[in-house]
């Protein structure tokens, strides 16, 4: 079982200014690259202290590059809604080199109201505006005199576009899903891998819209199995009891900046996100002791998580786990704490097992 690093910031410059932060996860990266964790994921998100410090998953991604040697580096996801094809291809493409290869190249639709209102990007826009970009970025990566006539933007020929990725003929690219079949189907029939968070649907569902995917790709002429990242909040102590407590605390103040950033769909109805008028409600209701019943959390002692991780295995046979060590506010301090506990311990175990 494989297993990375996954970054949402949920913190605002009155608790810590950015630099500060920014400085905190890139040691978190470094020493999980040197124990043998195998990602780093980090997010798109503006303007909220939800996910408002990560506003260029490239930029940080690149950094991360810098300072690491083996992790592959996930934009997990960027929106191609909210950039210029070129812009978003040859930005990707440089992090691919920098890197020398290691990037997986993951793209989503968005969902905050908030967020498409300061893009001036009409929200009924985001399925196609997802499904142009990614296309055209594909496309920049390899063609050469290409010429885009799309819904959304036209451009070309243009001669080859510079710097070519180190992958060729691209790096993998990854969809994050969450509940719409169309989105798994059609990520299903492109080929692509996918990004998914149980948190958000049951696993049940999951199962079901993971079929959908399958079927799409073996349609398509594609290997029935892609690649599938499942990402969890995770805590980890010597004592499980500790772990728990903690990870509750730290857990609500996740949910308060989670649900101000929630707030934006306060009399929003979209077509494109049936039921999503119902999120701030739904995550008010919900607490950490049901995520942790639920098994929708990694959360414990050494044993208790090598058991959690060793389970989600068999939920999500051959998915690679990103586990959100820095959540509310988790100190650095016990964010390191949880790296190291997983790389020298829980790790050799999943491997043995």
């Amino acid at each position: 079982m494989l297993a990375g690093l996954n970054f949402l910031p949920t913190l605002g410059p009155d608790e810590m200014p950015a630099d500060r932060f920014y400085a905190e996860c890139l040691e978190l990266c470094e020493v999980a690259d040197d124990l043998g964790f195998s990602h780093v994921k980090a997010v798109e998100h503006h303007f909220h202290e939800w996910g408002g410090y990560s506003p260029d998953p490239v930029v940080f991604l690149t950094a991360v590059a810098a300072r690491t040697r083996n992790v592959r580096l996930v934009t997990g996801a960027v929106v191609p809604a909210f950039q210029h094809p070129v812009k978003l291809a040859s930005s990707l493409s440089v992090l691919d080199n920098i890197s020398g290869g290691r990037l997986d190249a993951g793209f989503g639709r968005a969902f905050l109201p908030s967020e498409f209102a300061a893009f001036d990007i009409p929200m009924s826009e985001s399925r196609d505006r997802m499904q142009e970009g990614v296309t055209a970025v594909e496309r920049l990566w390899h063609d050469e005199q290409f010429r885009w006539e799309g819904k959304f933007h036209q451009f070309g020929p243009l001669p080859r576009m510079l710097p070519r990725p180190v992958q060729q003929p691209g790096p993998p690219v990854f969809m994050a899903a969450t509940v719409s079949p169309e989105s798994f189907q059609w990520a299903g029939e492109r080929g692509y891998h996918l990004m998914i968070i149980p948190i958000v649907a049951s696993h049940q569902r999951l199962v079901e819209l993971l079929e959908v995917h399958r079927a799409a790709r073996v349609e398509a002429g594609h290997p029935p199995q892609g690649r599938v990242h499942v990402s969890y909040h995770c805590y980890v102590a010597e004592s499980g009891t500790e772990a728990r407590q903690r990870a509750e605390e730290h857990f609500e103040h996740y949910k308060t900046k989670q649900l101000e950033a929630y707030g934006s769909w306060r009399g929003v109805k979209s077509d494109q996100y049936p039921g999503y008028e119902k999120m701030e409600e739904a995550t008010r209701r919900t607490t950490f002791t049901d995520l942790l019943d639920a098994g929708n959390v990694v959360v414990g002692d050494v044993d208790e998580v090598t058991k959690a991780m060793l389970r989600i295995g068999e939920l999500y046979p051959g998915a690679e786990v990103s586990l959100q060590v820095r959540f509310g506010d988790v100190t650095h301090e016990e964010a390191l704490r949880s790296v190291r506990l997983i790389g020298r311990e829980v790790l050799p175990s999943l491997r043995s097992a």
